[in-house]
């Protein structure tokens, strides 16, 4: 049998990123997945492991004030401002131009998978060491977090072609970039029997309940939800199907609510630490691995 290649895929999720950052700290330091892939918040943490941050250093970031200079507060009231958005980009930018710099992301050290939306060309629109990777990693994490309503769309000009297009969150199309990690290993060559993929579900799953909107109105505050999560749901269900048992996904238990909620960071953090990474440190080394699912 040929060398297994792991993959590493984060979802998006706002600050629930806290959560996953945090958690990737039980894992050797010395580990590093071939491949990693990310939506949003996920492509932050995915491109920091990429370019050889020490997850310690990450947990750090997302700790400190991180959270905080992405989703920099409103001058105006949060939701009544007359921008279409909560949150403007400025202070997001330059955090991650001093993480990023200017790499490119081909300079990535680890194959690494970014999943945006191409809202002028109403598609997808993914970076990897293949394609439109000669865009600044920067400009590519900003693309894949700038969620509808909380940020304003990001206008990139193609470095190919000089055509500036309006990008946004990878959420729309691939909150779970799981199936654009695999994609792109398949198409470097690797089998699908050598994949083994650890997805990590970076809001958990909400719990059910009944919804009955009224009008057209009442659909709009649950719109961004089941976009994201329906797809999210879709992709991480055929990940599983083409992988079998080499595929895990996590999704552990903690408090639902809005993507920037920071009142909610504690209970996300501890939420995320009570999840043993015991299995998923043996399904990414073991062959078979004991364990598909950690909650």
């Amino acid at each position: 049998m040929n060398e297994l290649k792991k993959l590493l895929s984060i979802n998006g999720g706002g600050l629930y990123g806290v959560g996953v950052a945090n958690w990737l700290t039980k894992f050797d330091s010395k580990w590093k997945p071939d491949y990693v892939t990310g939506t949003s918040v996920g492509s932050i943490i995915a491109s920091l492991i990429a370019i050889d941050k020490p997850y310690e250093v990450i947990a750090d970031m997302f700790n400190g004030d991180l959270p905080k200079k992405i989703f920099s507060k409103p001058s105006f009231p949060k939701n009544l401002l007359p921008t279409g958005y909560t949150y403007d980009n400025v202070e997001a930018k330059k955090v991650l131009k001093e993480q990023f710099g200017d790499l490119k992301v081909k300079d990535a050290k680890i194959p690494l998978i970014i999943v945006a939306w191409n809202y002028s060309k109403k598609k997808a629109k993914v970076f990897t060491h293949k394609y439109n990777s000669d865009y600044f990693l920067r400009d590519a994490v900003l693309a894949s977090m700038s969620a509808p309503t909380y940020f304003p769309i990001c206008e990139l000009k193609d470095p190919a072609t000089g055509k500036a297009d309006q990008l946004g969150d990878g959420g729309v199309c691939g909150n779970d970039p799981s199936m654009a990690g695999i994609a792109a290993m398949r198409e470097a060559g690797i089998r699908i029997s050598d994949i083994r993929c650890l997805s990590l579900a970076t809001s958990g799953w909400p719990e059910e309940k009944t919804i009955s909107p009224g009008t057209a109105v009442s659909w709009l505050p649950l719109v961004v939800g089941i976009l994201t999560l329906g797809n999210a749901d879709y992709s991480s269900f055929c990940a599983r199907q083409m992988l079998s048992n080499n595929y895990m996904q996590v999704i552990p238990k903690i408090p639902q609510g809005n993507l920037d909620e920071f009142k909610l960071i504690p209970k996300i953090r501890d939420g995320w630490m009570a999840v043993d990474a015991a299995p998923a440190i043996k399904f990414l080394t073991g062959d078979p691995p004991e364990s598909t699912k950690l909650f």
